[in-house]
């Protein structure tokens, strides 16, 4: 950001012209005049900048994943004194974590529906351990219904497999061609999806 030295120019002409024979010199009108216009030009700029430092500040908040932010809200909830400022950067956090959260459930379920559509087919799936190691899969959608059990099982197994779902709506039951095991996809972390020949490429959050 920078002064518009000809609108500052411009405006304490205005105030001399304006004051003009009230018995100060014209180097002292114009003194006075350029000393006000700097002044409320100081100003403005002080409070651009702090608007603009805060607006990068939520737009750095809004790249952040949602756990990160979570354990930042943590952190300020567990102070004994927030403050003004600290309330700010509180209601900050909780606005971009809900986002986030939004965001990644979207993400999420853009990777299931891929992986699923390719149904009875072969969908090559790459995402990170919990090691941090890659790990590549090829899975066979279609395929894990004839190895779980569905209406037909146990009550108390289906209500199970529902509650995991909702509490772990990242992950992804899935049927792996290799191991001819059932096994779990965090699509929080697949960063490549191969299916109906095309290939997908993501940001793992």
């Amino acid at each position: 950001m920078t002064y518009d030295r000809k609108a500052i120019m411009t405006e304490a002409w205005e105030i001399v012209r304006r004051f003009l024979g009230n018995g100060e010199t014209l180097a002292q009108l114009l003194s006075r005049a350029l000393k006000a216009v700097w002044w409320s030009a100081r100003q403005k700029m002080r409070v651009a900048q702090s608007v603009e430092a805060s607006m990068a500040a939520k737009r750095k908040l809004e790249t952040l994943p949602s756990d990160e932010l979570a354990q930042r809200i943590e952190n300020l909830e567990n102070r004994d004194v927030l403050g003004a400022s600290g309330l700010r950067e509180l209601s900050d956090l909780r606005s971009a974590h809900v986002a986030a959260q939004r965001r990644e459930i979207e993400a999420n379920e853009a990777k299931r529906e891929m992986i699923a559509s390719a149904k009875g087919r072969f969908c090559h799936v790459v995402f990170t351990k919990k090691d941090g190691s890659a790990r590549q899969m090829t899975v066979q959608p279609a395929a894990l219904k004839n190895h779980v059990k569905g209406a037909d099982g146990r009550e108390s197994a289906r209500r199970a497999a529902e509650t995991r779902a909702e509490r772990h709506p990242h992950l992804m039951p899935v049927w792996d061609v290799e191991k001819q095991a059932c096994r779990t996809v965090n699509l929080a972390t697949v960063n490549r999806i191969a299916v109906n020949g095309a290939v997908h490429e993501f940001h793992a959050h």
